[in-house]
């Protein structure tokens, strides 16, 4: 079970040394609060210097390299964009499985692929690490505020330890089962996320071509059981209330839903609505808008 980290102190990252892989606005909000709690923090940076320079601005060491960067810590935390990536980091001759002491733990906040976190945790035994799937919900505001929510996939075991690290920048951490489960739930949770953010695109679409007022529609769904906080921020960002609302990239969305509808798909279950909500968002991308945040999937 899970615990607000108010209700448990954060001793487990106090004064402890910790890695952080990955400095975009996720990682750069899970930094600040791993700071705040006092952690000693090695960073590893993104392309982006905004992040980094932020970070060591605030008292953060930074590394040129994974294998610099894992000689200062028995504990690495990763914010990346996908699988991918984080194969990369963990087995490349650079990387953390070459380079890590033994007894050292990584955790993985990506949104990353179930059946690849699995086969890297089963590398990293071999190898005397632990790696565990902890992906997160919610936004780099909440990360900097410590108000993450983490769904963990370990052995039960060694979830109090995890969940103390966690708490630096999570508000709720749950354990969902073992290793893989955390990225099996957080693609579920994506996918029921960018299914919505289809359906609400697609209406506020409609209603603007029947010429429709958008703040009415928002004041009437607001009242009933059709509400969401994906369309009340599609709407926001229509309307220029919160230009910055929902800052998730559009490819991101797609690869995240992508990868969601792949899981369905191997484990023999028909997903016919998440397929047609995943092709909008793949349309949108080829049509040049991938790097555009998730509300301008709404406009026309």
């Amino acid at each position: 079970m899970g615990k607000k980290s108010s209700d448990r102190t954060d001793s487990e990252t106090t004064k402890r040394s910790v890695g952080l892989i990955g400095t975009g606005r996720m990682g750069t909000g899970i930094g600040i609060s791993l700071l705040r709690h006092q952690s000693e923090l090695h960073i590893k940076a993104n392309k982006s210097r905004r992040g980094a320079n932020r970070l060591t601005a605030a008292g953060a060491r930074e590394h040129t390299s994974i294998a610099g960067l894992a000689k200062h810590v028995d504990v690495v935390i990763l914010s990346l964009p996908s699988s991918r990536e984080v194969e990369a980091v963990c087995q490349e001759d650079d990387g953390l499985f070459d380079h890590m002491s033994r007894g050292g733990l990584i955790i993985d906040c990506t949104t990353s692929y179930p059946a690849s976190t699995i086969a890297l945790a089963d590398n990293a035994r071999q190898r005397g690490l632990s790696l565990i799937d902890a992906p997160v919900t919610r936004s780099p505001e909440h990360a900097e505020l410590g108000l993450l929510n983490a769904m963990v996939g370990s052995d039960p075991r060694h979830f109090p330890i995890i969940e103390g690290i966690l708490a630096a920048f999570c508000e709720t951490v749950v354990h969902v089962g073992d290793v893989g489960h955390g990225h099996k739930l957080k693609l579920v949770y994506n996918s029921m996320t960018m299914g919505i953010a289809a359906v609400a695109a697609e209406v506020c679409q409609f209603a603007n071509s029947l010429e429709m007022d958008l703040v009415t529609l928002r004041s009437l769904v607001g009242r009933g059981s059709t509400n969401s906080g994906i369309f009340q921020a599609f709407a926001a960002f229509l309307l220029g209330e919160k230009p910055d609302v929902l800052a998730i990239s559009i490819s991101n969305a797609a690869k995240d839903i992508e990868c969601a509808v792949r899981l369905a798909h191997e484990s023999a279950v028909s997903v016919p609505v998440l397929v047609a909500a995943a092709q909008k968002l793949d349309l949108s991308v080829l049509a040049g808008k991938g790097e555009l945040t998730l509300p301008h999937l709404a406009r026309s």
